[in-house]
């Protein structure tokens, strides 16, 4: 028979090995939540589609741009005529358009430094650590690569397609806490001017002077706009 002294012994033994099983399972328990977690924001970051950077991925490159005063800037791509292109291919085909161009803007992103992201449907944007004239360099570059024929598929059939985009241009200024926001707003500006102006153009916001500049040639003849405009 056990002596009072054995069984507790076996209870303190039986006691510790469920403590440490305890401890072990909760180790695994939040090294999955921490996994878990990981992943979910890695892939908040990404868009499904293209692989690109997600808008919210894209606020939150502004804002850290924007808290280290950084001299960057904002390029905002949105497709000329996606809706018609739609309508005659459909819905697929503008995704693998999309994925394949995306590809493109990234790689020319990366090139000069900057980040890709895709914020809607038909719009892409770019961030750089460049000055304004450099930006708007790259913006036509950007659109250069949009406009390249692309393969694209349909019904298991090879079609090549060309299409075009507008871009607008715009400076972060790390001046205050809404400049992140406003930033966005003037690139938006921006690129309404350039569809304003046609299709395949750059414009670019220019608080004080604008200067034109068409996305087929960079360096083309400026002319003056109001304060607050977007120069084409």
């Amino acid at each position: 028979m056990s002596t009072p002294a054995q069984i507790l012994t076996v209870l303190a033994a039986v006691a510790v090995a469920a403590a440490a099983t305890w401890r072990v399972l909760r180790r695994r328990r939040d090294a999955r939540q921490r996994t878990t977690l990981l992943a979910a924001a890695h892939a908040a970051r990404r868009d499904p589609l293209t692989g690109s950077g997600s808008r919210f991925a894209f606020h939150e490159a502004m804002a850290t741009a924007t808290s280290q005063r950084r001299r960057a800037a904002v390029i905002l791509v949105n497709l000329d005529e996606s809706r018609p292109f739609v309508s005659r291919f459909g819905d697929r085909a503008l995704d693998q358009l999309l994925v394949l161009i995306a590809g493109r803007v990234q790689h020319l992103a990366a090139a000069a430094g900057g980040s890709s992201f895709r914020l809607r449907r038909d719009e892409l944007a770019a961030i750089v650590d460049r000055p304004i004239t450099d930006a708007t360099n790259l913006a036509a570059q950007l659109l250069a690569a949009v406009a390249e024929p692309t393969e694209i598929h349909l019904g298991g059939h090879p079609l090549t397609v060309t299409v075009s985009a507008c871009a607008g241009v715009a400076a972060l200024t790390a001046s205050g806490a809404d400049d992140a926001r406003l930033t966005l707003v003037r690139s938006d500006t921006a690129m309404r001017s350039a569809k304003q102006a046609g299709r395949g153009q750059v414009a670019v916001f220019e608080p004080a002077s604008a200067r034109r500049r068409s996305g087929a040639s960079p360096s083309a003849p400026t002319d003056g706009n109001a304060e607050g405009g977007a120069a084409r």
